[in-house]
């Protein structure tokens, strides 16, 4: 027996508390019944015999030597020899410690080891029982002994055997709910075995007070005697309660077998299940292999086995998000380098050309997912002339991105051959639609500007027109026919057209993502809207142009998400230089 069971361990104050609070309920308990209801010189109605079991078991020696000082105060009040109660001291506290020992000491069945009192098993139950059986002969032998030795009575008599109902029936009526009600007030709530204890108890105490008066009418046709009587009430009600609970005994054994013990297994997987860390699978199939689906042949099984399942269904699940989830960061790393790579093809560095001031050039591109489909470029021909070029991939994400490379090689590298803009793209249609399965198609605008006098050849492929300021006036979209997309269809014959920039001349390219940009209200940002902020900075540099547009763009946006890639380009032509003519 550990020394936390006797309360060895526990502090003065605490160990004072559960004296004084143990005393204090048996002696409030038994003074009534000692004055007024006394069955015989020795004993009474006695609900207070309850008590020494109670709190043994759950206070140890301090509950079970309060009961026993408390019964020797009421036994001196009551007018029992000093002598006779100090002798029945010990006695009285080996009927609290005896249940505390054998309830600490005996297992009950399925455990290894017994813990606090909880009348949540009928095994529980069923030692409880028994231990207030073997608790109450103990008692009453030692007791008959006593009044024995006083010559009071036999050991084995009428008031005996009185004591004996006495312990017996009113630990079972009043214990039982005792340790009931105790386990509620830690957890506040009854498991369905504790609330059919009570049940069947509550039936029980019914059916004995019943018997117990019909058995006192009964018994007073045959005998005054008050020991007779008494005798045989409680013989009767001892009856009746052992025959209710062994009934409820064994419907609860079979409760346990087949619903509430399954239940609470399933119950406790469940939450075992629930608090494991599932990232662990091959715990978790540990787990569930070593789970036993109940055998009850019922709804219960049934449920069991659907558990199992969904365990089974959780694991595996898990197991296939890990596996996707390590799939879908390795694509997420090597779409992070991809975005690397494709912002790397595109001319990042500003001023691109620092010793050239015939122009001021300025681009960016923020693409709506990793990599976008929009691109822009630009490179000098040759030392005089200067080709700009924008294009929009029809889609997003990794397919855009890879015709995006394709479309601008194929239109740098014929670009770089000093062809005309129209053959530039004529060739590089026919190129793209070479093998498009895929059937995407590019929507773009190219020039070539000669830097010696500004002369600027342009050719539209299906491309958002750009806007053009020319000297002192604002900006306005340069109306030109727009020529069919590229890789659209083969054989498409390209139209160029030329315009004259002076110095101070300024160019924005943009794709479809700038007009299109929505707000929460989906709502267009619009040309018409471009072409009013834009023409609110005259007077702004190329990077100045791009800058603003694009703030502009996440302001009108607000909270709504980027849908299509966002590109633009600005160009200020300055002035002329000496250069050979292209």
């Amino acid at each position: 027996m550990t020394e936390s069971i006797f309360g060895i361990k526990a502090g003065w104050k605490k160990k004072l508390g559960r004296f004084l609070l143990s005393g204090l309920t048996f002696f409030a308990l038994t003074m009534p019944f000692r004055f007024y209801f006394a069955l015989m010189e020795v004993t009474e109605i006695r609900p207070a015999a309850a008590l020494p079991p109670f709190f043994g078991m759950i206070y140890g020696f301090w509950g079970a030597i309060g009961c026993g000082i408390a019964n020797l105060a009421a036994d001196l009040l009551s007018g029992y020899s000093l002598s006779m109660s100090l002798c029945s001291l010990p006695i009285q506290i080996l009927m609290g410690l005896v249940p505390c020992v054998m309830w600490y000491g005996i297992p009950a069945r399925g455990e290894t080891k017994a813990g606090f009192p909880k009348m949540d098993r009928s095994a529980h139950v069923v030692k409880y029982m028994v231990i207030i059986l073997v608790d109450s002969m103990l008692i009453t032998f030692l007791l008959g002994l006593l009044m024995k030795y006083f010559h009071i009575a036999e050991v084995f008599s009428q008031v005996t055997l009185v004591m004996f109902w006495n312990n017996l029936d009113f630990s079972y009526m009043l214990g039982l709910p005792l340790f009931i009600l105790l386990v509620f007030r830690q957890r506040r709530q009854f498991s369905l075995n504790e609330r059919l204890t009570l049940i069947f108890l509550l039936l029980a105490i019914v059916a004995a007070l019943l018997t117990g008066t019909a058995s006192w009418r009964e018994a007073r046709t045959v005998s005054t005697e008050r020991i007779y009587l008494w005798n045989r009430v409680y013989t009767d009600v001892a009856i009746t309660l052992n025959v209710f609970m062994a009934t409820g005994l064994l419907f609860l054994v079979y409760l346990e077998k087949n619903i509430s013990g399954p239940l609470e297994e399933l119950a406790a997987a469940a939450d075992q299940f629930a608090g494991q860390d599932h990232k662990e699978v091959e715990r978790n199939r540990q787990f569930i292999r070593e789970f036993q689906v109940a055998r009850t042949g019922d709804e219960i099984e049934k449920l069991s086995g659907s558990f199992k399942g969904m365990m089974t269904d959780i694991t595996d699940y898990v197991e296939n998000l890990q596996a996707i989830t390590r799939e879908r960061e390795r694509i997420r790393a090597e779409l992070s380098v991809a975005t690397q790579i494709q912002a790397d093809m595109l001319p990042r560095i500003f001023p691109p050309f620092p010793d050239r001031e015939e122009f001021d050039i300025y681009a960016s591109m923020n693409p709506a997912k990793e990599v976008g489909g929009d691109f822009y470029d630009f490179f000098l021909v040759d030392e005089n002339h200067l080709a700009v070029v924008i294009a929009d991939v029809s889609g997003k994400g990794v397919p855009a991105a890879l015709f995006m490379v394709i479309a601008k090689t194929l239109i740098k590298n014929h670009a770089q051959f000093g062809s005309d803009p129209a053959d530039i793209f004529t060739i590089t249609n026919n190129q793209l639609c070479e093998g498009n399965e895929a059937g995407l198609f590019v929507t773009a605008w190219l020039a070539v500007i000669n830097l010696t006098d500004g002369e600027m050849v342009y050719v539209n492929a299906g491309h958002n027109p750009p806007l053009l300021k020319r000297g002192q006036g604002g900006f306005e979209y340069l109306k030109a026919p727009a020529g069919f997309v590229l890789a659209g269809m083969e054989d498409i014959f390209y139209k160029q057209s030329m315009l004259k920039l002076e110095p101070g001349d300024k160019v924005i390219l943009y794709t479809d993502g700038v007009t299109e940009a929505e707000n929460e209200e989906r709502e267009q940002f619009g040309e018409q809207r471009l072409r009013d902020r834009v023409n609110q900075m005259e007077s702004a540099g190329a990077q100045e142009l791009v800058t603003e547009i694009r703030r502009s763009v996440a302001e009108f946006s607000g909270g709504a998400e980027q849908f299509d890639d966002i590109t633009m380009v600005a160009l200020v032509y300055r002035r002329k230089a000496n250069a050979k003519r292209f």
